[in-house]
Formats: structure tokens, sequence, C-alpha cells
């Protein structure tokens, strides 16, 4: 295969139509970096997952269904766990921000992040970045540990604090440096992904061994490939809320209209699931 450039996002082109959108690694400009076995292969509470561990070649189509004739079609990198790691957890400063508006299931996510790289990944050092992007360098930081999320999935928002926009690239990779940070993972939406990748180009130019995960952060349920965002099912379900309350008022008065607006910028994922919802309940209540 041939890989025809080198930007935030790697098109890597084969045989039969068959391009693989594949995402920026610290490989590319570290190329002989030593790796390491997976600790999940040492971990008795997790060893059978070294049955499911992910090839490096695996991949997920965009459309599982092609004709036989036509091209392959887009493929995906695919997410899991590898047989080798980069890191020994010994090294690894890990840190979690959230950015951008909030949405249901924030604090589940850095929940688990944490309680993955502890307990599966021996991981000790995990700070949390106090108020989104510009927290990297202007307010302090959050020692995470299992004990301190252990209830965090039951509270709204993000206890970590978020903010949109505002700060600047370069102070923000001053700060990750100057605390050896090596691993970053990013929970926000578009622009946040936007904000990962330009943040992701200043390490590569700097040629620092520091991994960024982006998490996208989306009710609106308009990612590929996955079958839902978190957040999204209680989006649909409190979209149901002000649903019923209209219909409750249009239906109570003479030529009554009662009108809803969601959200969803270019997808209307939570208008058809409101839709189809609303129209299996009506149909049931009729033929009951």
């Amino acid at each position: 295969m041939e890989n025809p450039g080198d930007s935030q996002m790697k098109l890597v082109t084969g045989p039969g139509g068959y391009v693989l959108e594949d995402v920026p690694h610290f490989t590319d400009y570290l190329p002989d970096l030593p790796s390491y076995p997976n600790p999940l292969q040492d971990n008795p509470a997790y060893s059978v997952v070294k049955q499911y561990f992910v090839n490096d070649d695996d991949t997920v189509p965009q459309k599982v269904v092609v004709h036989k004739d036509g091209p392959r079609g887009v493929h995906f990198r695919r997410a899991g766990p590898r047989q080798r790691v980069y890191f020994e957890s010994d090294e690894v400063h890990a840190c979690i921000v959230t950015c951008g508006g909030l949405c249901p299931g924030l604090n589940t996510v850095i929940r688990e992040i944490v309680c993955g790289l502890y307990h599966m990944y021996g991981v000790r050092k995990i700070l949390g970045i106090d108020g989104g992007y510009r927290g990297f360098y202007a307010k302090n930081t959050v020692t995470l540990t299992p004990k301190f999320v252990n209830d965090i999935h039951k509270r709204g928002g993000t206890i970590l604090g978020t903010s949109r926009g505002g700060h600047s690239k370069s102070k923000i990779v001053d700060s990750i440096q100057d605390r050896g940070i090596n691993q970053v993972y990013i929970i926000g939406g578009d622009g946040t992904q936007r904000g990962a990748a330009v943040i992701f180009e200043e390490i590569r130019r700097r040629g620092l061994k520091v991994a960024v995960a982006g998490i996208p952060k989306t009710i609106d349920n308009d990612i590929p490939v996955i079958d839902k965002s978190f957040g999204f099912d209680t989006a649909v379900e409190e979209a149901q809320r002000a649903i019923n309350s209209a219909h409750v008022e249009a239906t109570s008065i003479e030529n009554g209209i009662g009108l809803v607006k969601l959200m969803g910028r270019y997808s209307g994922m939570l208008s058809c699931y409101d839709y189809d919802r609303w129209t299996l309940y009506n149909y049931a209540i009729a033929t009951a």
C-alpha cells in the first residue's frame, strides 16, 4: 500500500478501491520507539482479554454492504487493546481534560478512563485539568484516583469543569512538557477535537513522546461506524418529556400547535429517534 500524505488524517490507499482513513500516531515521527507487552496479559483479572487483542491490521468498514464488483470503500482503524504498547506503566503520566458544552455521561467517561488506567494498566499518575484547555496553564490540576472518581457518575456535568476557545497552543504544550505528561485524553466535540489535532501537531513539531487521544462528545450521534455516542439516549429521553408536554398543551385548546425545536447541527438523529418513538407510542395507544 502507499501513503499519499502525512496530514492530520492519514489516507492509505490499496487495491480494489480500499481507503483507510487512519489517525496520526507518535510513531510516525518517532519510528524507533521500543514497545512492551501489554500489562493486561499479566493481570489475573483481565487475562481473558488476551484472546481479544486487536491486530494492528484490523479495520472497520464504513459500509457493511457493498456490491461485489464495486470498490471496497472507506475503512477506519479498529479500536481495542493491542498486544504491544509504547509505554511502561511506571513511566505513564496521564491527564484528562473536558471542553465545550456539557453532555450526559461526561463524569462516567472520566471515571472509566481513570479506573481503566489504574486497575487494568497499573498507571498511578493521572491528573485532571481544571476548566478546559485553558486549565493547562491558568488553573490548578486535580489528582485523579479510583477513590476520588468512585461515585462521580451519579453527578451531572463534569467534575473537571469546562470552557470554550481562547486558549494558547504553545502554552498548553509547554505545560504538558513541563509536567512530564505523556498521555493526554481530550473529551469534547467538533471544536475540541480540532484543537486536539492542533495540539498534536505542536507535539509532533517538538518531537515529544506524547500520545493524544480524542474522545468524541456529542449527543447528536453523528459519528460514523459506532452505534451510539454517549449522552444520546439521555438526550432522546429528555426530548420526549418536552414533546409530551407540548402535545398535552396543543391538544388542550382548539387549533393548538405544539412546537419543539431539537438541536443536532447537521444531524437529525435526535429528531428521527423521537419521531420513531412518538409514532410507535401513538400506534400502541391506537391498537390497545
